[in-house]
């Protein structure tokens, strides 16, 4: 199973003390301080432009107008290309990789992620900045965390 989605030998409630451990061993998590972005509440209708040149924009049937990265694997899940960084403000904050940072701090820090066979994963935007938008669980040594799904849209 991929890094990303299970870490060994974390237990359970200890996230902070052995982050650094962690990230000796995997590289996927770094414990320090980063200058976190500032929270704030942004226009939707903004991020379409700056998102067009890194994938594609279409209907969805109950989310509306998602948009989904190009050049990806079908095996890219979001969350994957990047890593953890601790910080004392935003608690865990996803920080992208090079080959995602010119789409990755819009969909990584506003709207949600979505799975659906006939799209693969797409991105429903949002106006509420955050450090991840995604569920932590742990236990057993291990820990991991799923991309939070949009809410509902009824129209």
């Amino acid at each position: 199973m991929p890094i990303a989605i299970i870490l060994r030998r974390i237990a359970a409630g200890a996230f902070i003390a052995l982050a650094a451990a962690a990230a000796t061993i995997t590289g996927s998590i770094v414990a320090g301080s980063l200058l976190p972005a500032s929270a704030q509440a942004a226009n939707p209708l903004d991020f379409r432009d700056a998102l067009e040149p890194f994938g594609q924009w279409r209907q969805h049937p109950r989310f509306g107008e998602v948009w989904s990265p190009a050049r990806r694997t079908r095996e890219w899940r979001p969350y994957t290309v990047g890593s953890w960084v601790y910080t004392d403000e935003w608690g865990w904050y996803w920080v992208s990789e090079d080959e995602e940072e010119d789409f990755g701090w819009i969909v990584y820090h506003y709207g949600r992620w979505a799975f659906d066979r006939g799209f693969g994963w797409f991105w429903v935007p949002g106006d509420e900045w955050g450090p991840a938008w995604v569920n932590w669980r742990y236990g057993n040594e291990y820990l991991g965390w799923a991309a939070l799904p949009p809410r509902r849209i009824d129209g």
